[in-house]
């Protein structure tokens, strides 16, 4: 009966994404994922949800209010809640399973050591940009959320989301992105439409764009040889925004492509149709 019952709830979710005029990101329950949770029947006014403390992106389905939300690459396994206020002020939760995922381990060598190890100088701007970057990773504006991506530029997958990194023999911090290798000055698209809220040079990173999505949902672009677009400026989904470079640590030239949704970074390749892959 219990199975039974799954399976039904099951159907009917899928029916209501299916009768959504939204693209959606595959629904992923492990760090680094994302959930996709109906909060609120659709006929009542949309509600505020929160994760951690943080807002969360909302969609109208035909049925449900659908929560988009973000998965740490650092969350553990088990039960997570959301925090879901109505229109009337009342409060409630919505539960969902985190699972274990073992990402694989990537080893890479540095030539540049002081992007390895940073000398005093380095660390102190290294700490000015971990702040400005926790700040952008928090945007979240009330735009509704332009979910349907595509992939930013062409080229081979070189460097996985997720990945256990080593540089030069020494643990570093997961990969937060996905890295396409491709030659420098190949043209990198907006993956989506949204507005620019950064764009400069960041030590690891090199020359970077952050783009807007509506609703906490943000993306990077990378490592890039130009940059062809100015803060605030609205861009369209597919507009050619840069060019692939190797500038900040890189070991060639490549795209560094990341998605963030309330303030985690996510897969980026759940944004995808399997055929963009």
């Amino acid at each position: 009966m219990k199975k039974m019952i799954k399976l039904i709830t099951f159907i009917l979710f899928c029916v209501n994404f299916l009768n959504t005029a939204q693209a959606f990101p595959r629904n992923s329950l492990k760090p680094g994922g994302v959930a996709i949770i109906a909060v609120s029947p659709e006929n009542k006014h949309k509600p505020y949800v929160t994760y951690k403390k943080d807002p969360v992106a909302l969609i109208k389905g035909k049925h449900n209010w659908l929560a988009i939300v973000g998965i740490s690459l650092k969350a553990k396994p088990g039960t997570h809640r959301l925090l879901i206020k109505e229109k009337n002020q009342q409060t409630h939760y919505k539960s969902f399973q985190v699972k274990r995922f073992n990402y694989r381990t990537q080893r890479l060598t540095i030539r540049n050591k002081n992007k390895v190890n940073p000398n005093r100088k380095s660390q102190k701007r290294i700490e000015r940009e971990f702040f400005l970057k926790k700040k952008l990773r928090k945007t979240f504006s009330n735009t509704p959320p332009h979910l349907n991506f595509i992939r930013p530029t062409s080229g081979r997958d070189s460097g996985r989301f997720g990945l256990r990194r080593i540089l030069n023999k020494q643990k570093r911090n997961p990969h937060s992105g996905m890295d396409i290798a491709a030659p420098k000055g190949r043209l990198v698209k907006a993956a989506e439409a949204g507005r620019v809220i950064y764009t400069g040079n960041l030590f690891f990173t090199g020359n970077v764009i952050y783009l807007d999505h509506g609703n906490g949902l943000l993306s990077l672009y990378a490592h890039l040889s130009k940059i062809n677009v100015k803060k605030n400026q609205q861009v369209k989904k597919g507009q050619i925004i840069g060019k692939v470079g190797k500038t900040g640590r890189a070991t060639g030239a490549h795209l560094h492509w990341s998605v963030y949704l309330n303030g985690n970074a996510v897969d980026p390749s759940l944004f995808l149709k399997k055929a963009n892959k």
